[in-house]
């Protein structure tokens, strides 16, 4: 379920290269560490090295890792990555690492998961997310997904099958569909009910792996989805409220103009949904869930 984890260790005793602002590269944790400068004043402001295709970067008294921890362990994200080998991949990394990753600070971190279906029927009904309307995800001059750009958090959802013939060259023999969540710790940790994501050590948690797999599933039933209501089913007040609420550029506009109003609108407009019979968005929220559970093992 884990993707892109962005980790950060403080060091409390640097070596006198850093320092000393060392313009050449140095040994240190058994590593080579190769100086960057900055382009303007071309002093050196950070040192970057990488080990088993981890690439890590030393700025100030903090070390930077920023990786895919599923391509990193799997060779690819394209397959469902479970609990167990999360396990596994931590274990792995922490022997690789200079330092206790389990110790380390995580202030970013991207979950998603995959099934085997058409990714353009899964988007087509996508309308906006906490107001939100989604922006084109492109590749080879073909839009292949969509993605939510929010505050706190990014949402997305795209081709898997194009965008890896795409990028990696690799032809997959079947249709697949991933769906991502991308998002700042701070979003788990300071809220009502929050998860308590602060260092490596929280993501092997059982029940915050469940948690997070729980704020995956939640945030693709909060995307609004183009419904299929059957108008006889509705009087009229109501068919006005599905008519507002699947334009999102009229219901952007309605939202400033009738702010007052815009409160009972929602809670029509939400009471409607639950008439809703599409069997395929039923289907593909069944197939995620599925894939989410299977995660969790």
């Amino acid at each position: 379920m884990y993707d892109t984890l962005k980790i950060k260790h403080q060091v409390k005793q640097l070596p006198k290269e850093v320092i000393e602002q060392q313009e050449k590269p140095f040994l240190w944790k058994g590593l080579k560490w190769t100086p960057i400068f900055n382009k303007k004043t071309r002093q050196v402001n950070a040192y970057e090295t990488s080990v088993n295709n981890l690439d890590l970067r030393l700025k100030g008294n903090t070390i930077f890792c920023n990786n895919s921890l599923q391509k990193w362990y799997m060779g690819n994200n394209y397959e469902l990555f479970s609990y167990s080998q999360v396990v596994k991949a931590l274990s792995k990394l922490d022997s690789v690492l200079p330092f206790n990753v389990y110790d380390a600070n995580i202030h970013y971190l991207a979950v998603g998961t995959i099934i085997e279906e058409e990714a353009k029927p899964i988007l087509d009904p996508w309308l906006s997310l906490n107001g939100k309307q989604p922006i084109p995800m492109l590749g080879a001059n073909k839009q292949y997904g969509k993605k939510f750009y929010l505050t706190d958090y990014n949402v997305k959802g795209y081709d898997k099958t194009f965008e890896v013939k795409t990028h990696e060259r690799i032809k997959l023999n079947k249709p697949l569909f991933r769906f991502e969540l991308e998002i700042y710790t701070r979003n788990l940790n300071k809220r009502k009910n929050p998860i308590g994501i602060y260092t490596v050590r929280d993501l092997i948690d059982k029940e915050k792996y469940q948690m997070l797999a729980d704020e995956l599933m939640s945030k693709y039933e909060k995307i609004e989805k183009q419904q299929s209501i059957s108008l006889s089913q509705l009087n009229n007040k109501e068919k006005e409220v599905l008519a507002l609420f699947q334009n999102q550029e009229i219901l952007r506009q309605y939202k400033i103009d009738h702010f007052e109003t815009f409160g009972n609108r929602r809670k029509v407009y939400n009471r409607i949904k639950k008439l809703s019979n599409d069997k395929y968005l039923i289907h593909v929220k069944e197939q995620l869930k599925t894939s989410v559970e299977h995660t969790l093992f």
